[in-house]
């Protein structure tokens, strides 16, 4: 049980905590070396790549959902995630909630659960294929 907690639960617990500290800083806190419009795009879909992978994982490895259902909560869960981000942004000094950062967060929960489903189908496949070394 300890070792679920350290390899599935923590990580993701850990990632969405950073986003939530990351998200509630006020914009003058946040470095200009992000200010950039296309690496602030990357950051943002980045951040939500890495969140849905391990949101992914914890509803696949722990909760035990299908691949197909995992997907589907992974997506709804992250969508719902980005959207509240960005709305959070609002009540944050120098903030603002900006529609383009909303679509690269989207984008980056619909590319990590895309490539989460495929290493854990691919992973399925192995151990079927080859039982003795599962």
């Amino acid at each position: 049980m300890e070792r679920i907690w350290k390899t599935i639960k923590l990580p993701l617990f850990v990632w969405t905590g950073l986003m939530i500290i990351g998200s509630s800083l006020p914009g003058d806190a946040i470095p200009s070396v992000v200010s950039f419009w296309e690496w602030d795009k990357v950051a943002h879909g980045a951040e939500f790549f890495v969140f849905s992978m391990l949101l992914f994982r914890y509803l696949h490895s722990y909760t035990g959902k299908t691949l197909s259902r995992a997907f589907l909560i992974c997506l709804l869960i992250g969508i719902i995630y980005a959207g509240l981000d960005e709305l959070h942004q609002l009540v944050i000094p120098n903030r603002e909630c900006d529609w383009l950062d909303f679509m690269a967060d989207s984008a980056g929960v619909l590319a990590g659960t895309a490539v989460a489903q495929v290493y854990y189908r691919k992973k399925a496949q192995k151990i079927i294929s080859s039982p003795d070394k599962a």
